[in-house]
Protein backbone atom coordinates (compact mmCIF):
# COMPACT_ATOMS: atom_id res chain seq x y z
CA UNK A 1 0.00 0.00 0.00
CA UNK A 2 1.38 3.20 -0.77
CA UNK A 3 1.96 6.01 1.89
CA UNK A 4 2.61 9.18 1.54
CA UNK A 5 4.13 11.67 4.37
CA UNK A 6 2.19 14.42 3.83
CA UNK A 7 3.64 16.37 6.45
CA UNK A 8 7.97 16.61 7.38
CA UNK A 9 9.90 19.23 8.23
CA UNK A 10 13.42 20.45 7.60
CA UNK A 11 13.83 23.67 10.90
CA UNK A 12 16.80 21.90 12.12
CA UNK A 13 19.78 24.82 10.21
CA UNK A 14 22.66 22.24 11.58
CA UNK A 15 21.67 19.62 8.84
CA UNK A 16 22.69 20.58 5.63
CA UNK A 17 20.99 20.12 1.82
CA UNK A 18 22.83 16.15 0.94
CA UNK A 19 22.43 14.94 4.82
CA UNK A 20 18.75 15.74 5.15
CA UNK A 21 18.62 14.33 1.68
CA UNK A 22 20.25 11.33 2.88
CA UNK A 23 17.75 11.18 6.27
CA UNK A 24 14.79 11.93 4.06
CA UNK A 25 15.63 8.57 2.11
CA UNK A 26 16.18 6.32 5.15
CA UNK A 27 12.74 8.09 6.53
CA UNK A 28 11.37 7.08 3.89
CA UNK A 29 12.71 3.48 3.45
CA UNK A 30 12.00 2.62 7.23
CA UNK A 31 8.57 3.40 7.04
CA UNK A 32 7.67 1.93 3.26
CA UNK A 33 6.99 5.60 2.02
CA UNK A 34 6.11 6.38 -1.80
CA UNK A 35 5.96 10.37 -1.32
CA UNK A 36 7.14 13.08 0.94
CA UNK A 37 6.08 16.84 1.35
CA UNK A 38 7.93 19.13 3.21
CA UNK A 39 6.38 22.23 5.21
CA UNK A 40 8.96 24.55 5.39
CA UNK A 41 8.83 27.25 8.32
CA UNK A 42 10.83 30.31 8.06
CA UNK A 43 9.92 31.12 11.91
CA UNK A 44 9.25 28.20 14.19
CA UNK A 45 9.34 28.22 17.63
CA UNK A 46 12.81 27.49 17.92
CA UNK A 47 13.52 30.94 15.87
CA UNK A 48 14.12 31.91 12.66
CA UNK A 49 15.44 29.86 9.55
CA UNK A 50 15.63 32.36 6.71
CA UNK A 51 16.87 30.37 4.21
CA UNK A 52 14.07 27.28 4.98
CA UNK A 53 12.47 27.77 1.36
CA UNK A 54 15.77 27.56 -0.14
CA UNK A 55 16.64 24.58 1.20
CA UNK A 56 13.39 23.08 0.50
CA UNK A 57 13.69 23.28 -3.22
CA UNK A 58 16.91 22.08 -2.68
CA UNK A 59 16.07 18.84 -0.99
CA UNK A 60 13.19 17.76 -3.62
CA UNK A 61 15.57 18.83 -6.91
CA UNK A 62 15.57 15.64 -8.54
CA UNK A 63 13.91 13.62 -5.83
CA UNK A 64 10.64 12.09 -7.50
CA UNK A 65 7.27 12.03 -5.54
CA UNK A 66 8.85 14.48 -2.97
CA UNK A 67 7.28 18.11 -2.94
CA UNK A 68 7.83 21.39 -0.55
CA UNK A 69 5.04 23.61 0.58
CA UNK A 70 7.08 27.24 1.18
CA UNK A 71 6.16 29.39 3.87
CA UNK A 72 5.80 33.60 3.87
CA UNK A 73 8.57 35.93 5.36
CA UNK A 74 6.63 38.83 6.88
CA UNK A 75 8.80 41.46 5.68
CA UNK A 76 7.27 41.13 2.41
CA UNK A 77 4.08 41.16 0.95
CA UNK A 78 2.48 37.68 1.20
CA UNK A 79 0.98 37.60 -2.22
CA UNK A 80 3.89 38.72 -4.60
CA UNK A 81 5.69 35.84 -1.89
CA UNK A 82 2.81 33.17 -2.89
CA UNK A 83 2.96 33.74 -6.84
CA UNK A 84 6.70 33.56 -6.79
CA UNK A 85 6.69 30.42 -4.85
CA UNK A 86 4.30 28.39 -6.75
CA UNK A 87 6.15 29.66 -9.85
CA UNK A 88 9.24 27.58 -8.60
CA UNK A 89 7.63 25.02 -7.98
CA UNK A 90 6.69 24.87 -4.29
CA UNK A 91 2.98 22.83 -4.49
CA UNK A 92 1.27 25.37 -1.83
CA UNK A 93 1.41 27.34 1.36
CA UNK A 94 2.72 26.01 5.25
CA UNK A 95 1.03 28.48 8.06
CA UNK A 96 1.85 27.99 10.89
CA UNK A 97 1.64 31.60 12.48
CA UNK A 98 -0.83 29.88 14.15
CA UNK A 99 0.68 28.39 16.86
CA UNK A 100 0.54 30.42 19.76
CA UNK A 101 4.80 30.39 19.85
CA UNK A 102 4.41 32.57 16.74
CA UNK A 103 1.90 34.87 17.74
CA UNK A 104 4.41 35.62 20.58
CA UNK A 105 7.24 35.60 17.89
CA UNK A 106 5.47 38.02 15.54
CA UNK A 107 2.79 40.00 17.80
CA UNK A 108 -0.12 38.91 15.76
CA UNK A 109 -1.79 36.28 13.90
CA UNK A 110 -4.39 35.23 11.79
CA UNK A 111 -6.64 38.05 12.38
CA UNK A 112 -4.02 40.60 11.65
CA UNK A 113 -5.32 42.87 8.35
CA UNK A 114 -2.37 41.82 6.42
CA UNK A 115 -3.51 38.45 6.00
CA UNK A 116 -6.76 39.16 4.35
CA UNK A 117 -5.46 39.63 0.89
CA UNK A 118 -3.75 36.51 1.27
CA UNK A 119 -6.65 34.36 2.29
CA UNK A 120 -8.57 36.14 -0.68
CA UNK A 121 -6.07 35.24 -3.48
CA UNK A 122 -4.95 31.54 -2.10
CA UNK A 123 -9.53 30.60 -2.10
CA UNK A 124 -9.23 32.53 -5.60
CA UNK A 125 -6.65 30.98 -7.18
CA UNK A 126 -7.07 27.37 -5.03
CA UNK A 127 -3.80 27.42 -3.32
CA UNK A 128 -3.14 24.54 -0.64
CA UNK A 129 -2.37 25.86 2.51
CA UNK A 130 -1.04 23.73 5.23
CA UNK A 131 -2.56 25.49 8.41
CA UNK A 132 -1.37 25.04 12.05
CA UNK A 133 -3.48 26.94 14.23
CA UNK A 134 -3.98 26.68 18.30
CA UNK A 135 -2.36 23.84 20.40
CA UNK A 136 -4.04 21.58 22.56
CA UNK A 137 -5.85 23.17 25.66
CA UNK A 138 -3.03 21.47 28.28
CA UNK A 139 -1.06 23.59 27.12
CA UNK A 140 -2.61 26.34 28.97
CA UNK A 141 -2.28 24.60 32.25
CA UNK A 142 0.96 24.22 34.10
CA UNK A 143 -0.18 21.16 35.99
CA UNK A 144 -1.46 18.84 32.66
CA UNK A 145 1.42 20.09 30.17
CA UNK A 146 3.79 17.25 28.98
CA UNK A 147 7.46 17.78 30.24
CA UNK A 148 8.43 17.92 26.58
CA UNK A 149 5.48 20.45 25.70
CA UNK A 150 7.20 22.64 28.40
CA UNK A 151 10.90 22.07 27.83
CA UNK A 152 10.20 23.29 24.23
CA UNK A 153 8.06 26.17 25.48
CA UNK A 154 4.33 25.56 24.55
CA UNK A 155 3.39 26.87 27.69
CA UNK A 156 0.93 29.15 27.19
CA UNK A 157 0.30 32.07 30.49
CA UNK A 158 -2.02 34.96 30.92
CA UNK A 159 0.05 36.70 28.95
CA UNK A 160 -0.97 34.86 25.69
CA UNK A 161 -4.64 34.86 24.17
CA UNK A 162 -7.00 31.90 25.28
CA UNK A 163 -7.38 28.59 22.99
CA UNK A 164 -10.66 30.10 21.96
CA UNK A 165 -9.22 32.99 20.73
CA UNK A 166 -6.99 31.21 18.16
CA UNK A 167 -10.40 28.92 17.30
CA UNK A 168 -12.53 31.78 16.84
CA UNK A 169 -9.63 33.52 14.41
CA UNK A 170 -10.13 30.58 12.01
CA UNK A 171 -13.64 30.11 12.08
CA UNK A 172 -14.23 33.67 11.11
CA UNK A 173 -11.59 33.13 8.24
CA UNK A 174 -13.56 30.17 7.01
CA UNK A 175 -17.09 32.02 7.67
CA UNK A 176 -15.30 34.88 5.05
CA UNK A 177 -13.46 32.34 2.84
CA UNK A 178 -15.38 28.97 2.49
CA UNK A 179 -13.95 27.91 -0.60
CA UNK A 180 -10.13 27.98 0.58
CA UNK A 181 -8.17 24.49 -0.15
CA UNK A 182 -6.82 24.24 3.29
CA UNK A 183 -5.76 21.20 5.48
CA UNK A 184 -6.25 21.51 9.08
CA UNK A 185 -2.44 20.38 10.79
CA UNK A 186 -3.36 17.99 13.72
CA UNK A 187 -7.06 17.95 13.17
CA UNK A 188 -6.88 21.84 14.00
CA UNK A 189 -7.46 20.38 17.54
CA UNK A 190 -10.91 20.33 17.36
CA UNK A 191 -10.10 16.45 18.49
CA UNK A 192 -12.00 16.56 21.70
CA UNK A 193 -14.86 18.52 19.24
CA UNK A 194 -15.39 15.62 16.60
CA UNK A 195 -18.89 17.81 16.23
CA UNK A 196 -16.89 21.05 15.45
CA UNK A 197 -14.62 19.74 12.89
CA UNK A 198 -17.93 17.89 10.72
CA UNK A 199 -19.42 21.32 10.87
CA UNK A 200 -16.24 23.14 9.16
CA UNK A 201 -15.81 20.28 6.70
CA UNK A 202 -19.79 20.73 5.50
CA UNK A 203 -19.21 24.51 5.41
CA UNK A 204 -16.00 24.35 3.67
CA UNK A 205 -15.97 22.19 0.92
CA UNK A 206 -12.22 21.91 -0.03
CA UNK A 207 -10.88 21.62 4.11
CA UNK A 208 -9.51 18.81 5.10
CA UNK A 209 -7.79 17.40 8.27
CA UNK A 210 -3.76 16.80 7.90
CA UNK A 211 -3.68 14.13 10.83
CA UNK A 212 -0.25 14.36 11.80
CA UNK A 213 0.48 13.88 16.12
CA UNK A 214 0.43 16.18 18.28
CA UNK A 215 -0.69 12.33 19.81
CA UNK A 216 -3.18 13.84 22.11
CA UNK A 217 -5.28 14.31 19.00
CA UNK A 218 -5.61 10.38 18.40
CA UNK A 219 -6.00 9.56 22.66
CA UNK A 220 -8.81 12.37 22.41
CA UNK A 221 -10.68 10.90 18.92
CA UNK A 222 -10.20 7.12 20.49
CA UNK A 223 -12.00 8.57 24.02
CA UNK A 224 -15.36 8.64 21.09
CA UNK A 225 -14.46 5.75 19.26
CA UNK A 226 -17.92 5.14 17.27
CA UNK A 227 -17.87 9.47 16.74
CA UNK A 228 -14.10 9.27 15.28
CA UNK A 229 -14.81 6.38 13.33
CA UNK A 230 -17.80 8.12 11.43
CA UNK A 231 -16.14 10.80 10.48
CA UNK A 232 -12.79 8.77 9.37
CA UNK A 233 -15.35 7.07 6.97
CA UNK A 234 -17.73 10.12 6.28
CA UNK A 235 -14.66 12.43 5.24
CA UNK A 236 -12.47 9.40 3.74
CA UNK A 237 -11.78 11.53 0.31
CA UNK A 238 -10.41 14.44 2.65
CA UNK A 239 -8.00 13.46 5.31
CA UNK A 240 -4.64 13.20 4.92
CA UNK A 241 -1.35 11.21 6.75
CA UNK A 242 1.88 12.57 7.98
CA UNK A 243 4.19 12.30 10.78
CA UNK A 244 5.67 15.50 11.90
CA UNK A 245 9.60 14.66 11.62
CA UNK A 246 11.85 16.78 11.09
CA UNK A 247 15.44 16.37 9.07
CA UNK A 248 17.04 15.42 11.83
CA UNK A 249 15.78 11.99 12.37
CA UNK A 250 18.43 10.31 14.99
CA UNK A 251 18.15 9.95 18.09
CA UNK A 252 15.29 11.25 20.58
CA UNK A 253 13.78 12.35 17.26
CA UNK A 254 14.08 9.20 15.43
CA UNK A 255 12.34 7.19 18.83
CA UNK A 256 9.20 9.77 18.70
CA UNK A 257 9.03 9.09 14.76
CA UNK A 258 8.92 5.79 14.93
CA UNK A 259 6.43 6.16 18.51
CA UNK A 260 4.07 8.20 16.46
CA UNK A 261 3.94 6.20 13.42
CA UNK A 262 3.76 3.08 15.44
CA UNK A 263 0.56 4.94 17.18
CA UNK A 264 -1.16 6.23 14.03
CA UNK A 265 -0.90 2.87 12.46
CA UNK A 266 -2.62 1.18 15.68
CA UNK A 267 -5.47 3.61 15.40
CA UNK A 268 -6.03 3.02 11.57
CA UNK A 269 -5.54 -0.20 11.16
CA UNK A 270 -5.73 -1.94 14.60
CA UNK A 271 -8.93 -3.59 16.48
CA UNK A 272 -8.24 -3.26 19.88
CA UNK A 273 -7.01 -1.06 22.50
CA UNK A 274 -3.33 0.02 23.02
CA UNK A 275 -0.94 2.00 25.22
CA UNK A 276 1.29 3.67 23.12
CA UNK A 277 3.97 6.45 23.98
CA UNK A 278 1.46 7.28 26.94
CA UNK A 279 -1.54 7.77 25.50
CA UNK A 280 -4.55 5.65 25.33
CA UNK A 281 -5.24 4.59 21.56
CA UNK A 282 -8.67 3.11 20.14
CA UNK A 283 -8.21 1.10 16.45
CA UNK A 284 -10.41 1.95 14.25
CA UNK A 285 -9.90 -0.94 11.86
CA UNK A 286 -10.63 1.12 8.49
CA UNK A 287 -10.93 -1.47 5.29
CA UNK A 288 -7.96 -1.21 2.80
CA UNK A 289 -10.27 0.79 0.45
CA UNK A 290 -10.14 3.94 3.09
CA UNK A 291 -6.34 3.54 4.10
CA UNK A 292 -5.15 3.55 0.37
CA UNK A 293 -6.94 7.22 0.12
CA UNK A 294 -5.60 8.32 3.84
CA UNK A 295 -2.48 6.55 3.39
CA UNK A 296 -1.85 8.49 -0.14
CA UNK A 297 -4.48 9.28 -3.05
CA UNK A 298 -5.81 12.14 -0.68
CA UNK A 299 -2.90 14.30 -0.31
CA UNK A 300 -1.69 13.70 -3.81
CA UNK A 301 -4.83 14.75 -5.09
CA UNK A 302 -4.52 17.75 -2.55
CA UNK A 303 -0.72 18.80 -3.73
CA UNK A 304 -2.53 18.88 -7.29
CA UNK A 305 -0.22 15.62 -8.35
CA UNK A 306 -3.60 13.01 -8.92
Amino acid sequence: MKKMDFHVHISNDQTDVLQSIENFKSLSERNHLSAICIQSAVMSSNGMHPNCNEKALEIIKGNENWYAFASLHHDRDFVEQTKEYMDKGFRGIKMLEGKPTLYRNYGYGFDHPRFEAFFDYAEKNAIPLDIHNNDPLIHWDINKISERALKKGWYYDSTFPTQKYFFDVLENILDRHPGLHAALAHFGFYSDDIQKAEALMEKCPNLVMDMTPAMIIYDQLSNTPDEAKAFLLKYQDRILYGTDVSNCIEGEVREMNDTKTLLMRAFYEGDGEYEIGGFHIKGMNLPSCVLEKLYFHNAMRFIGKE
